[in-house]
């Protein structure tokens, strides 16, 4: 349609639309096209490309080929036996009819270097010039493939020289052991840097690899070497030499990875990238010339330029190795060596039995890494390769050297006290079976008492009495205070010895003995030897801790079966026996707290142990004596001490128990014995008195009356044997508290059978014995000597029971007894209670106060109104044994009155050259004052009279510990 028409009928709008239209139907029309052509010429469209690509791929092929020729023509040039600088001498010199003969020296030249060659690459070999060997063998495969060239041009080469295949295959094997000799070389942990980067060299050239490939090859070769180092192969070696060379592998071979193959961005100064040095060195020219410079000979002139000037080259151009690949390959490598040097020296260090050996070898160690020149500059190598830091010992050794110890530790703290343990049941054997080892045990008194020359110490004069308590041989005598007896000692000893071999052992890792010179040297440390001391330290002290506690279980194991055995055999005989087991067991816990200070040191941990020296074992033996001043002793060990205590006391409490049981079991027999026969058995010697009276029409009448002058045998029995059993068991070691709960045990148990007695005696069906006046008169005497030898006037609750309950008991007999006769017979009875007390103070020593003595001196009273001097003590003017004996005043007080007992013994004194009458004698010891007519009995009448209950505690003399 023509534009004028078209602008003459539409409007502006309309040819826009029209215009929208036509460009619309234009596209649509083109893409129809497209597709049309494209699905009939696609193949012919490709066809025509590939047939372009042919054609550039051919001119490639020929301008390849090309070039081949070209370079062909270049190495035949090179290569051929009349090189061409032999062949610009033939020119200039040799033109005409010396040309065969020139030939044929050249030839002859090539094949004599070629014979000449094993002899200097086997001398090479021998020297572990790798590199060198490589040149040679090199040089002559050159040689020998130029000469096949030659070959190939005139055939009659072989037939003239028919040595030349067979010199060929003669030097072809080299290639093999030069190459198994570098790989050797790279295993060794003493090869040098350069020695390493030559070989590598060598293994480049020889099989055209990369210095990518030779790294690799380097690390697992080291690997290796690592895993050799482990073999069963190196056994014949020592340990401390295995483990050196573990780590000079390491650290050689992290320095040399640095020295040969890293690549620095900038100049160091350290060396490093060794081996394209060397690569570059024998690559090129000048290398070639210098090679046979050593020949001198004649043939050497007939050589052809392609020998003279020979140099190995190299497939590819030496690219060094990346640094991120350094870093992660050598990171794997030192991973791989971790769990090497974990199972591989954790097995070398089983075989270690001793701390001091494994000292010795961390201080080599120590020293190698201190002297080794791959520690300069450590630091920075390690953060280069490794982008970290590398400690050797900290990283690979410390953990298994820590382990290690510990392991040793645990195992001779374990097997010490197992080997107490089996001493310990041969010294129980010994008890049981009555063998000669036991008898001190068993018969502690005899021990005691019997002297014995080393009881007293040979330098006894020279030395004071702290500093014998505090040595290592003390003396008999200490010990035999102690009741310590040879058993104790020795299982104390042996205990002390191991513990002591122990802390020796484990002090020689834990301290430094490393000589002046050393300790002052300008050199920095390599590592410090005492970081892992303190876990060490604790684990010694928790091992110990286990182990005294293991004891303290095979303690209180046998205690409690013992005890079961006491209750359940009846036999006296193995009775005695198993109590002796049980009482050894009570002074062993008391013995190791006092005589093994190792046990102290162990436990009290780094503050105890000092050093190797025994001054550390002499200061804790001072801190533990008791003559010293008090020192602060350390938490744990004061926990452990209490342990060691309380099976004492356990032990103790078990012998408390059973002698309880024993005697009380037999006074209680004869206080409820049917028999009348017992009651004659059992009575002792009555007093016979005589009396004189005035009857109402004033007549004299005499009488006589019987009254108690002993304690009953059944009871004198009781006392007697609790201060037989004492003594035996060394009571005089016993603790203070022991013998307290002893005493109160058996007084508590004497005063529930007498109360039975009197119970028994209320009921009219009761089959007992009646309690008549005579018996209980006796059954008073008993009961007032019992609380006079055992008066328990403390003011804990359980005294104030005891002393209800006698009070009671007393007044509950005096009931049975004629009120009127009570009165008469009561100052004699008194008065024989007191000589009776005095005649066995020494009988029943065990369990009378020292401080009694004093009421039984014959000193006299201050008078009324004299001033008592607290300054002076007075003597006894009687002793029973020693003379002028000290003994620690009583208070007397000048407003208390004398005892009625004395003015009954004054008038019975005064009585003997005339007769007294009942009622005078009755009047003599009645009371006169008002308070004193308010006492329930005459016991308490008595009691609140007598000095008896200003005396101590019979304990404050009982005993020497607390």
């Amino acid at each position: 349609m023509d534009t004028n028409i078209l602008f003459e009928k539409f409007t502006v709008e309309e040819i826009r639309e029209i215009e929208k239209k036509t460009r619309a139907d234009i596209e649509r029309k083109k893409e129809d096209l497209r597709i049309m052509v494209g699905e009939r010429y696609r193949d012919l469209i490709e066809a025509a490309d590939t047939i372009t690509e042919m054609k550039n791929s051919a001119q490639n092929v020929m301008s390849s080929i090309a070039k081949m020729e070209d370079m062909c023509r270049q190495l035949k040039q090179r290569h051929m036996v009349r090189g061409t600088s032999f062949q610009q001498r033939m020119s200039s010199g040799h033109q005409g009819g010396k040309k065969q003969e020139v030939h044929f020296y050249g030839i002859a030249s090539q094949i004599k270097l070629l014979l000449d060659m094993p002899e200097k690459i086997w001398s090479a070999l021998d020297e572990e010039d790798y590199l060198t060997a490589t040149q040679h063998f090199l040089l002559s495969r050159h040689i020998h493939t130029s000469l096949q060239l030659e070959s190939q041009q005139s055939g009659n080469l072989l037939s003239m020289f028919p040595v030349l295949t067979r010199q060929w295959a003669a030097i072809s094997h080299f290639r093999t052991t030069i190459l198994q000799g570098c790989r050797n070389v790279l295993k060794q942990p003493a090869a040098k840097d350069e020695q390493i980067a030559r070989v590598l060299c060598s293994i480049i050239v020889l099989e055209d690899s990369t210095p990518r490939q030779v790294f690799n090859e380097f690390l697992l070769a080291r690997t290796t070497a690592v895993q050799q180092l482990f073999h069963p192969s190196h056994q014949n070696a020592s340990v401390k030499e295995q483990i050196s060379l573990v780590v000079q592998l390491i650290t050689t071979t992290v320095h040399q990875i640095h020295t040969v193959f890293y690549s620095p961005a900038e100049p160091s100064d350290i060396p490093c990238n060794l081996l394209l040095t060397i690569l570059t060195e024998i690559t090129s020219e000048k290398q070639g010339a210098r090679l046979l410079e050593t020949h001198g000979s004649m043939s050497a002139k007939s050589l052809p330029k392609s020998v003279l000037e020979f140099v190995p080259t190299l497939r590819s151009h030496a690219v060094p190795v990346s640094v991120q690949h350094l870093q992660d390959n050598c990171q794997q490598w030192i991973n791989t060596c971790m769990n090497n040097v974990t199972s591989g020296v954790g097995k070398l260090l089983s075989f270690v039995n001793t701390v001091k050996r494994l000292a010795d070898i961390r201080d080599q160690v120590w020293l190698y890494l201190k002297q080794d020149s791959c520690m300069q500059g450590w630091d920075l190598v390690c953060q280069r390769i490794l982008n970290q830091p590398l400690s050797i010992w900290h990283g690979f050794l410390q953990p298994l050297f820590i382990s290690r110890v510990k392991a040793l530790i645990k195992f001779q703290l374990e097997s010490s006290t197992e080997v107490t343990k089996r001493q310990i049941s041969k010294v129980v054997m010994a008890i049981g079976s009555g063998e000669e080892g036991g008898i001190a045990d068993t018969d502690l008194a005899g021990y005691i008492w019997h002297e014995s020359p080393g009881d007293i110490p040979v330098n006894m004069a020279w030395t004071t009495a702290t500093s014998r308590s505090n040595s290592d041989n003390p003396g008999g005598l200490i010990m035999k205070a102690k009741a310590y007896t040879p058993v104790i000692q020795s299982l104390c000893k042996t205990y002390e010895e191991k513990l002591q071999g122990l802390l020796q052992d484990a002090l020689s890792y834990l301290s430094l003995l490393t000589p002046v010179e050393e300790s002052k040297s300008s050199q920095p440390e390599a590592f410090d030897r005492l970081s892992d001391s303190d876990a060490l330290y604790v684990h010694i002290q928790t091992s110990c801790k286990a182990c005294l506690e293991e004891l303290i279980k095979y303690f209180k194991e046998h205690l409690t079966l013992w005890e079961k055995a006491l209750h359940d055999i009846k036999d006296p005989g193995i009775n005695q026996m198993t109590q002796d087991k049980v009482l050894l067991i009570g002074r062993l816990c008391s013995a190791i707290g006092d005589m093994v200070p190792a046990l102290q040191q162990c436990i009290m941990g780094k503050s105890a142990i000092h050093g190797p020296d025994s001054a550390s074992s002499r200061v804790l033996k001072k801190q533990s004596s008791s003559s010293g001043g008090k020192v602060s002793e350390n938490s744990e060990w004061s926990s452990s001490k209490e342990r060691l205590c309380n099976c004492h006391r356990e032990a103790y409490r078990i012998w408390v128990d059973h002698l309880t049981l024993s005697v009380v079991t037999k006074l209680r027999n004869a206080l409820s014995s049917k028999e009348h026969k017992n009651a004659l058995i059992y009575c002792t010697r009555w007093d016979e008195v005589s009396i004189e009276e005035e009857t109402e029409d004033g007549k004299k009448i005499s009488s006589k009356i019987r009254v108690p002058m002993q304690a009953s045998w059944y009871v004198q029995n009781l006392l007697y044997s609790l201060c037989r059993e004492i003594n035996r068991v060394g009571g005089h070691a016993v603790q203070r508290g022991t013998l307290h709960q002893l005493v109160s045990k058996v007084t508590d148990e004497v005063m529930k059978s007498f109360e039975e007695v009197v119970s028994n005696s209320r009921k009219k069906d009761s089959n007992c014995l009646p309690l008549t006046q005579q018996r209980a008169l006796q059954l008073i005497f008993d009961v007032k000597f019992i609380l006079q030898i055992i008066p328990r006037k403390d003011d804990t609750v359980e005294g104030k029971s005891y002393q209800k309950a006698a009070a009671r008991i007393i007044e509950s007999l005096e009931e049975k007894v004629d009120p009127f006769d009570l009165d008469v017979f009561s100052p004699y009875m008194q008065s024989h209670l007191m000589k009776q007390g005095q005649r066995s103070a020494v009988l029943y020593g065990a369990l009378t106060s020292l401080d009694r003595l004093g009421l039984f001196s014959a000193g006299r009273p201050l008078q009324s109104g004299q001033s008592e001097q607290h300054n002076v003590l007075p003597l006894t003017s009687c002793p029973s044994r020693f003379t002028l004996l000290p003994i620690s005043t009583q208070p007397i007080r000048s407003s208390i009155q004398a005892p009625a007992l004395q003015k009954s013994l004054y008038k019975a004194k005064a009585s003997e050259g005339r007769s007294h009458t009942l009622t005078e004698t009755a009047a003599a010891v009645l009371p006169q004052t008002s308070s004193m007519q308010k006492e329930s009995s005459f016991y308490n009448k008595l009691g609140s009279m007598s000095s008896m209950s200003e005396l101590s505690s019979w304990f404050s003399n009982i005993g020497s510990k607390s």
